[in-house]
């Protein structure tokens, strides 16, 4: 289901706290799947893939043909000890122009991938490299941090995390973060303006 431009363009413009509440606080991947390149925003429909553990052949296959501005994500095993992307693939995704990667197994190269501030989120690091014998499954449905990604789904991700959304509610979501983008600067308005908390937050 393709989206509106309009909504794309509110997706990469709100945090992933707005979108998850906008969304009925639901679709946020596990916390340790976190950014690993500081103050990064990515959003775009996702591109999914599922490798063997230790595999990342089918990253390159996948990373030829995901169309520019889609988010990579990547069921590659859910293990620290095995490694899915790095500095090559981080390149490749730049030159193709993808959003970001999501994945949930290890990240090595930090260190190159930083200078190009292309979001990365993931599980942590590791020094261990890869085979390269099987081209994995692209397209599929893939479960990360126990959130089920579509093809098209939303994926969102910033320095609190990552969130998904439902390709057939996106444009739904993307009205109501507007408008819940709209209460959040409201409340921090009158509070800068000399507001009670207690009266801004309608406590008793």
């Amino acid at each position: 289901m393709a989206i509106s431009a309009k909504a794309m363009e509110t997706y990469k413009s709100l945090p992933t706290a707005t979108i998850f509440e906008a969304a009925g606080a639901v679709g946020d991947i596990d916390p340790m799947i976190r950014a690993l390149v500081p103050a990064v925003h990515m959003a775009g429909p996702a591109f999914t893939l599922r490798t063997k553990p230790g595999d990342n052949l089918g990253v390159f296959y996948a990373l030829n043909d995901a169309p520019p501005g889609s988010v990579l994500v990547i069921d590659g095993g859910n293990s620290l000890r095995v490694t899915i992307w790095g500095g090559t693939s981080t390149a490749a995704a730049l030159q193709r122009g993808l959003a970001g990667c999501v994945c949930n197994a290890a990240v090595r190269d930090l260190d190159e991938i930083l200078v190009t501030k292309f979001p990365v989120f993931g599980p942590g690091l590791s020094v261990r490299g890869t085979v390269k014998n099987h081209k994995g499954w692209t397209q599929i449905p893939v479960c990360l941090g126990d959130v089920l990604v579509n093809p098209g789904d939303i994926v969102v991700g910033d320095s609190d995390g990552v969130v998904v959304v439902a390709a057939a509610r996106a444009e739904e979501v993307a009205i109501a973060a507007l408008e819940q983008r709209r209460k959040e600067l409201d409340r921090e308005s009158r509070l800068r303006k000399g507001e009670s908390v207690k009266s801004v937050m309608g406590l008793i």
